[in-house]
């Protein structure tokens, strides 16, 4: 009797002779009919068959020789999806397919999302229909993520689950990725000026505390941008737009796939007058994409993204100032002296509060497939901050930043159990060298003498572990850790001012009419600090049919401190060392579920309670100088909700809900030396939004190309400081659009979209952000500036055109 095994190999033989020799004969049909066009779809087809034939025969030598029975090794598919296939399926309600930043680019046999996690994802058609100004526009949709106008057009800050809610200009507490490569420097701070809604195809977001994939700052968790690949624009777009408050887009895209490349390129032009006296602007970007299969099991991938701001910066408004009008510039209440330089003026418009600043991000990533189950990845990037701006103060800084990742994939067994299991080691050094000058609030942003100067830099080092594992069908239970090592180290001169006084606190006194004029040595305040953080995770994940997805986990986060939050003295709050500051941390404990009920409606649920560690809080020690602390401990609480109902076809209405309670546990604040410390246990943390919701109803007519939708979006009120006697009043604000795609078929015009917007139909007057600000009563912080007020009415309509 022949054996099985002689048998299998005598069939591997006769079917690659067969498969030869049909190789062979359609190479000799090929030659006899090169003429005949019809030809070459078959052609095509065929070779496609004989690679898919090949290639699983190499799969099924493989599995053989491991051991693995033919019913548990992996499915090879051969056949691509249609893309008509994949906009059906979009359409029927499915679950979007994650691509996070730590895919494999080559094998898709390795898992695109990790286990255990809460992650919600933005679907085209945000970011299709409506190409209007930020990126808030289509970022509302994901539950447990906030967006708050801070000092910029696009520039907003980020919060999750409360994370970040202390920055009110640019992100932190978030890493951000774009493609893959990271966008936040060194220091954590990431901005949101780099990224143009035109060239987005998704947003995705984890939610909840994930340094033990995402290392420092990665308190809130992750945010990934997705630009649109070459494959998306095959051709030539251009866009244009305009609307309200001067606003004017014009921007064009380039992209094309081929066998072994796919490569874009994005460029835009936007300025606007603003809605807000003091904050017109103008901003370039241009961001582009190569991704080079260099064989089978090889692939280059290079980015470079760069983006140019040049922007006027109103000042936040008082109470009164905002109810009186909330368009002003701001400041008008603490007046300048002209060319005299004053540190407590704040009047936008004498001070020619702006910035100009520019940012560029250029990085390679290598991914080779070591065998038929390991990918190895090797990404470097370079990302320079170069900024210029000018406030009370006039700054000047430089960030360079280099980052080096490896990581290495693996999808294998244990015992007959699959485990995924990851490794990955990285390195990033930012470097700071900074001035900073007097603003003599002429009008024109001139520098007085120079007040300060630093030079600083900040080293990490570290490692990541992981491991998946399906122990029993359905079941799948993940393990991580995350290692890292930062040295930090600053050193900063401060310098007289041209109106210091004697001043009598026993560090180096300015006295002007003594020799220690303007421009002389005041102190010195430097800061060398090594931090080591660990970052376990867990989680448990039950998934007991297609489209249901039930989890429990358990996570942490950590950030290390600032440059600035080094050199200020704890106790005086002038320039010094604080060399008790430690790195704040975070427990993420949630459970969710993410379940198709139907073949129409998808919804996600999630229940969380975080515990934060340490959490570094700016306090007012003497009089108004201000040094940061760490909050001995503070919780955040909450529930995130989304549902995607389909119940006829074109037909989309959905929602994302969030509410958060979050208050502090122990810690006891200081607002003078007079009335000593405060302690605020069981007051609510300032700044973090109670209730925000967002929900949409969306018809597309597949037939006319004819579209639109309506949306509305509430938030409730929220305290401001830390005695909870002021807020930010509640709003509810609505917007409409309606849109157009036209199908065109001639040598010079593809196709071409058209839309037209209204933002605040209803012209609500209502604050688009605060800031934590002092006061222990009412009054008091009402004189506080706090708000920036949201646009007005706004119109917007362009056309996207897509060429040759």
């Amino acid at each position: 009797m022949v054996s099985f095994t002689c048998v299998s190999r005598i069939a591997v033989v006769m079917t690659v002779i067969g498969t030869l020799a049909a190789g062979q004969l359609l190479a000799q049909a090929q030659e006899q009919n090169s003429a005949e066009a019809t030809a070459l779809p078959r052609e095509q087809e065929l070779r496609g068959q004989l690679k898919g034939i090949l290639q699983e025969l190499e799969e099924i030598q493989k599995g053989r020789e491991s051991g693995v029975p033919p019913a548990e090794r992996p499915k090879i598919v051969t056949e691509k999806v249609k893309p008509e296939q994949t906009e059906a399926t979009e359409a029927a309600g499915a679950m979007p397919e994650y691509e996070l930043s730590d895919t494999s680019i080559v094998s898709k046999r390795f898992q695109k999302r990790p286990e255990g996690v809460s992650l919600s994802s933005t679907i085209q058609a945000e970011t299709d229909s409506q190409p209007t100004r930020t990126m808030k526009e289509s970022m509302e949709s994901l539950p447990g993520v906030v967006m708050r106008q801070a000092n910029g057009p696009r520039d907003f800050s980020m919060m999750i689950r409360g994370q970040g809610a202390k920055t009110t200009f640019a992100v932190r507490d978030i890493k951000m990725y774009e493609d893959g490569f990271i966008q936040t420097q060194s220091d954590g701070l990431s901005r949101l000026d780099i990224h143009d809604p035109w060239f987005m195809r998704s947003v995705e977001a984890i939610r909840g505390a994930s340094s033990s994939m995402y290392d420092n700052y990665a308190l809130g968790g992750m945010v990934h941008f997705r630009t649109r690949r070459g494959s998306d624009i095959n051709g030539f777009e251009s866009f244009f737009s305009g609307g309200s408050y001067g606003y004017h887009k014009e921007a064009f895209a380039v992209g094309q796939e081929t066998e072994h490349l796919d490569i874009s390129m994005f460029a835009s032009n936007v300025q606007e007058d603003g809605y807000i006296r003091n904050s017109t602007y103008k901003t370039q970007t241009v961001n582009f994409n190569l991704r080079f299969k260099i064989d089978d099991k090889q692939s280059f991938y290079f980015k470079a993204i760069s983006n140019w701001l040049d922007t006027r910066v109103p000042t936040r408004l008082t109470q009164a100032e905002f109810l009186t009008d909330d368009r002003q510039a701001g400041g008008a209440l603490t007046p300048c002296v002209p060319g005299q330089y004053r540190s407590g003026c704040a009047n936008a418009t004498a001070l020619r509060q702006g910035r100009f600043d520019r940012r560029t991000i250029v990085g390679g990533m290598y991914e080779r497939q070591l065998n038929a189950n390991t990918v190895l990845t090797i990404e470097g990037d370079y990302d320079v901050k170069d900024i210029n701006q000018t406030f009370s103060q006039i700054s000047d800084n430089v960030n360079p930043n280099y980052k080096m990742y490896v990581d290495l994939r693996h999808d294998g067994r244990l015992g007959e159990m699959p485990l995924k299991s990851y490794l990955g080691f990285f390195f990033n050094n930012m470097e700071q060298e900074g001035q900073t000058f007097e603003n003599l609030g002429d009008g024109q942003g001139t520098r007085g003498v120079l007040l300060a100067n630093n030079r600083g830099n900040i080293r990490n080092i570290g490692a990541r572990f992981g491991e998946e594992l399906e122990f029993i069908p359905k079941w799948t239970a993940a393990i991580r850790l995350g290692f890292e090592q930062s040295q930090l180290g600053v050193q900063t001169i401060n310098y007289c001012s041209s109106t210091d006084a004697v001043v009598g606190t026993g560090v180096a006194p300015c006295n002007n009419t003594a020799g220690l004029g303007a421009g002389s040595v005041r102190t010195r305040a430097n800061a060398n600090r090594t931090f080591y953080n660990w970052a376990p995770e867990a989680s448990l994940t039950w998934k007991p049919a297609e489209g249901y997805r039930h989890w429990v986990r358990a996570s942490t986060g950590y950030g290390i401190p600032q440059f600035s939050n080094l050199t200020r003295d704890p106790v005086t709050g002038l320039p010094g060392t604080n060399f008790d500051l430690k790195p704040q941390k975070n427990l993420n404990t949630e459970i969710g579920t993410e379940s198709r009920l139907t073949k129409d409606l998808t919804i996600q649920l999630v229940g969380f309670w975080t515990i934060f560690k340490d959490e570094i809080i700016s306090r007012a020690v003497s009089g108004t100088n201000v040094a940061s602390v760490n909050a001995d401990s503070s919780r955040y609480r909450g529930i995130e909700a989304f549902y995607d109902w389909r119940p006829l076809s074109g037909l989309r209405v959905s929602g994302a809900y969030t509410h958060i309670d979050a208050k502090y546990i122990n810690f006891s604040d200081q607002t003078n030396t007079a009335v000593g410390l405060l302690v605020r246990d069981g007051k609510k943390v300032p700044n973090v939004p109670t209730d925000v919701l967002n929900s949409k109803v969306e018809y597309e007519h597949a037939e006319s190309g004819w579209g639109g939708w309506v949306e509305g979006s509430y938030y409730n009120s929220y305290v401001l400081n830390n005695s909870n006697t002021f807020g930010i009043p509640a709003y509810m604000i609505g917007n409409v659009n309606i849109h157009k795609h036209v199908e065109v078929k001639n040598y010079w015009f593809r196709f071409a979209k058209f839309f037209v917007e209204i933002d605040n139909v209803a012209d609500k007057k209502y604050a688009a952000s605060g800031q934590i600000i002092g006061g222990e009563t009412h009054a008091a912080a009402a004189g506080q500036l706090a708000f920036f007020s949201g646009y007005g009415r706004a119109i917007y309509g362009g056309v996207t055109l897509g060429l040759f």
